[in-house]
């Protein structure tokens, strides 16, 4: 049966990070960009790739798997695998939420993968706290994600240096009912259809196969169709959008911009970065700037999240609000409330 007023929060979470690189100079010397526009205009230095071993879905699994011991819960009390990660993976078309089943021993799970681009985990954080509610046989869910876009950028297109910090990495995190911990209050998305074509890999898909031309002309990365006319429309709509997204999950929350505390954000550029956190009047160690990690797609979120808690940036009953972006193009915001369910007075 439903229960429309049960809770969630994560009750664990984890990160993978590979101990590959590249940084400003090197991708410098592989394209047009000098290397401190990379560091300065762009505003990171450097972004995770993977090494040996580091497949999307075997990062995923790594996260997964600390997620899972952290939870300190048994595979069998798993009733859900959520994969929100990346379709660039090992093998296509390859249904990645068995092979998490399969790889932790979540006999008692099932299954299903999802895709919003890298705005894919916080809709998965959303659809697991919803489906809590419409479904009382599921206690415990498991989100899993794995993301090495890297690969499908090439340093020489220009059209892409804004995507040149695409990286690589594993998050995961376990979403259970009535959690007494970090519960998942409320969010916002926006989607907007006319940017459909304007970011995608040309060749390889059922439209146009893989040629040995098609090679040799780079297709077989991503490229952006139009970057001119793209970057006109994201700058008039998307730091608006964001922060539409941002009041209306905190106005659903029954919160306000000066109720934040913390900023779970994606590696973005520096200068809207530094306008969304004045925007929320924000001081800058209330968030965590991913310069040197890169853009982990959907997995930037529990990442900061993962850093913040290391560095001491997070504390008791903090308002966590988390942002993200797909190219689609998606705007996506979520309040969570750190630590323990405090009982307030009335």
């Amino acid at each position: 049966m439903a229960d429309t007023k049960a809770t969630a929060g994560i009750l664990s979470l984890a990160t993978y990070v590979p101990r590959t690189y590249h940084d400003a100079d090197y991708i410098a010397s592989h394209c047009e960009t000098p290397a401190d526009i990379i560091r300065t205009k762009l505003g990171w230095y450097q972004k995770n790739v993977p090494g040996p071993g580091d497949g999307t879905v075997a990062m995923g699994v790594k996260a997964a798997r600390k997620a899972l011991y952290y939870s300190r819960l048994a595979p069998t009390d798993i009733d859900l695998v959520i994969w929100s990660g990346e379709e660039i993976k090992e093998y296509r078309n390859w249904p990645v939420g068995p092979k998490i089943q399969k790889e932790l021993d979540l006999t008692k799970a099932w299954s299903f993968d999802m895709q919003q681009r890298c705005g894919t985990t916080l809709v998965a954080l959303k659809l697991a706290r919803d489906m809590i509610r419409a479904d009382d046989s599921i206690n415990n869910i498991l989100v899993a994600s794995g993301y090495r876009n890297s690969d499908l950028i090439h340093y020489p297109n220009q059209r892409v240096r804004w995507m040149y910090y695409l990286a690589a990495g594993g998050a995961a995190c376990v979403v259970q009912r009535n959690c007494p911990n970090n519960e998942i209050i409320e969010s916002h998305f926006i989607s907007d259809g006319s940017f459909a074509w304007d970011v995608y890999v040309p060749q390889g898909g059922s439209a146009e196969a893989v040629t040995v031309e098609g090679l040799s002309e780079g297709k077989q990365y991503l490229d952006v169709m139009d970057p001119e006319g793209m970057k006109a429309r994201l700058e008039r709509l998307s730091l608006s959008n964001w922060l539409l997204c941002i009041d209306q999950a905190l106005a659903k929350s029954g919160l306000k911009r000066a109720d934040v505390d913390y900023l779970a954000t994606l590696l973005i550029k520096r200068s809207a970065h530094d306008y969304l956190v004045d925007q929320l009047g924000l001081e800058p160690e209330q968030t965590r700037y991913l310069a040197e990690f890169g853009h982990h797609g959907q997995n930037d979120q529990l990442l900061s999240l993962d850093l913040a808690v290391e560095e001491g940036r997070l504390k008791e009953d903090d308002l966590v609000l988390m942002i993200s972006a797909g190219i689609g193009y998606a705007w996506n915001a979520l309040t969570m409330r750190w630590g323990p369910r405090l009982e307030k007075e009335h």
